[in-house]
């Protein structure tokens, strides 16, 4: 038998469903062949050279790329395609008795009409907080639900209400993360590509239609990171409070972040190290060119630090518990936040997050553990609706152009720090590392929906590559870019029933949508 046949009885042997996972895995490939091969020295010039006698420093202190009148249109469309994707089949605006609906549940319950998943501890909370009810959920901290809440009385007690201010943040996700593309790299054409990629990534346009705290903590998370980064890249010789702004916005940010969840806690790790990269940097530079005392400067610095990320966040955190304090009997005007019985509930608090997430043993059929959200392996099933022959089900998880190419991405991000010392690639694998590397320690039981943080450094490592290709080959490469940014968009377009709860028959989800066995579609 020649390989020709041999190749021919295995395409033959293939169900449809297995062609999908096996057309991406060859794409993928194929994509990063390229990229090394485009990385390799030019034919005819010195540049190998350069690399290995001649290598650059790692520095930070590169200048930042501005917003353009060219980004206007890309971004207002990108803004507008992706509300209109939120809003759809996003809930009812019927009001509904949050209290009764989960003490006597309706006899037909659809996502459409009531709570589903964790909604049901989040948006009760948010109700209670409202009518100034000692709160039932108290495993994290109050600033979501205090979000899910604001949304509700703008919008209104039903499911639509509930969850448009999250659908909403999920949009300004992609409003930061352009303007963050754009700044580290200057292209409009990368920065919509890249955007694109976190609009089309399956996991942020379904945790961000589901009432839950994991999109706002994600936004503050992402806006804490796009602020130091505008920090540790303020030119050196700058005054000093062009610098310090920055970092008073990304200390606000990580504040409101482990307001929400702690997870944010995890990001202030990853701004930690940039940060002393950037002042060990600063500190050479000032010495190597005899410009400005460093020390005034570093004491100035460490000064409003403590500001920004301690005095601050921790400010934020203490204000966020005043409805606690409203429930029982408590004002503010009244010295709620100088009452010794308010700081217990507040400490107390604590203590019951720490244990309750430290102690926590259960079980699901939707857990899963840190590597297998790398691979994509274990989604979480949220929906599973049937009617006769169709089936609405939909769940968390990773567009696979985004999670798997974003992975080799990162790969490589690691060995541009290593062999070319590029301080961005260095800023996107801590990023990445500060919100993956804390969960491998983690014993409690885990859900696919805590690797949503690490997909934006995901998609800024793709950005990173799309860059590079722009860069060493320009047309080529602008349609590789081109065609990975489409690539993804069609796997959303291929599987936009399985995340936004539409009915399709079921023949659809066998055959197109159930790559793996565990995926539960």
């Amino acid at each position: 038998m020649s390989i020709f046949q041999t190749i021919g009885n295995f395409f033959a042997g293939l169900t449809p469903v297995m062609i999908f996972p096996l057309i991406t895995g060859i794409f993928l490939l194929l994509f990063f062949a390229y990229y090394i091969k485009i990385m390799r020295p030019l034919p005819g010039t010195t540049e190998w050279i350069k690399r290995d006698v001649q290598k650059a420093p790692l520095t930070f202190l590169n200048r930042r790329h501005p917003m353009k009148k060219q980004d206007i249109i890309p971004l207002v469309i990108i803004i507008l395609v992706f509300l209109i994707l939120a809003v759809y089949n996003l809930g009812d605006s019927n009001n509904v008795d949050v209290m009764r609906e989960i003490d006597s549940p309706a006899t037909e319950r659809t996502h459409m009409n009531n709570l589903y998943f964790d909604e049901i501890y989040f948006v009760r909370t948010a109700v209670e907080h409202i009518e100034s009810i000692i709160p039932y959920e108290i495993s994290h901290p109050p600033l979501g639900k205090e979000i899910i809440a604001v949304s509700i009385l703008i919008f209104g007690m039903n499911p639509l209400g509930w969850r448009l201010g999250g659908a909403i943040l999920g949009v300004v996700i992609l409003l930061v993360m352009y303007i963050f593309i754009k700044n580290m790299f200057g292209r409009t054409f990368v920065a919509a590509c890249g955007t694109l990629l976190l609009g089309f990534d399956f996991m942020r346009f379904v945790q961000t239609r589901i009432a839950t705290i994991d999109t706002f903590a994600v936004l503050f998370i992402l806006l804490a990171f796009f602020f130091m980064y505008r920090h540790i890249t303020t030119n050196p010789n700058a005054r000093f409070r062009k610098s310090v702004a920055p970092l008073a916005w990304s200390g606000l940010f990580f504040g409101l972040s482990f307001a929400t969840k702690w997870i944010g806690f995890y990001a202030g790790a990853g701004l930690l190290i940039l940060y002393i990269i950037r002042l060990f940097q600063l500190g050479f530079y000032y010495r190597n060119n005899h410009k400005r005392n460093f020390g005034e400067y570093l004491m100035k610095t460490l000064l409003c630090s403590v500001l920004f990320f301690v005095i601050i966040p921790v400010t934020i955190y203490y204000l966020t518990y005043i409805p606690y304090g409203s429930a029982r009997g408590m004002t503010v005007t009244g010295g709620m936040l100088w009452n010794p019985a308010f700081f217990n509930i507040v400490w107390n608090n604590q203590v019951v997050m720490f244990r309750y997430h430290s102690q926590l043993v259960a079980e699901h059929p939707f857990s899963s553990v840190w590597w297998q959200w790398i691979f994509n392996i274990r989604p979480i099933l949220y929906v599973n609706g049937v009617q006769g022959s169709l089936r609405a089900t939909f769940g968390s998880f990773g567009n696979p152009i985004v999670w798997w190419g974003g992975f080799l991405a990162m790969i490589m991000m690691a060995v541009r720090f290593f062999t070319h010392r590029d301080g961005k690639a260095l800023f996107i694998l801590i990023g990445y590392l500060s919100q993956l590397l804390p969960w491998v320690a983690v014993t409690r039981i885990l859900f696919a929906y805590h690797y949503f943080p690490s997909t934006l450094f995901l998609v800024l490592a793709l950005s990173h590559l799309f860059n590079t290709f722009i860069i060493r080959v320009q047309k080529p490469g602008k349609a590789a870019v081109f065609g990975y940014t489409t690539a993804s968009g069609l796997l959303f377009a291929l599987f936009f029933p399985s995340l936004s709860g539409m009915y399709m028959p079921n023949w659809y989800y066998s055959n197109f949508l159930r790559w793996f066995n565990t995926w539960p579609f």
